[in-house]
């Protein structure tokens, strides 16, 4: 997250750090933002263009994560 000073307060911006652990394609935030913050849970499960499904987050800075879903040997 970003704190950007302006006038009369401070914005906090949070970015996407996502990036898929199959594919390594970067998520931007346009494309899970609106998911994750209506979501009842803390997490979202999200099916990247590589066709699978990772699982998506905010960290303690707001700034969204992703993870795998699945158990590698």
């Amino acid at each position: 997250m970003k704190a950007i000073r302006v006038k009369d307060g401070i914005i906090h911006l949070s970015e996407s750090k996502a990036i898929c652990p199959e594919c390594e394609r970067h998520i931007p935030f346009d494309e899970v933002g609106e998911k994750l913050r209506l979501s009842d849970n803390v997490n979202i499960r999200h099916k990247c263009k590589c066709k699978r499904f990772i699982g998506i987050t905010s960290d303690f800075r707001g700034d969204i994560v992703a993870f795998s879903l699945t158990n590698k040997p």
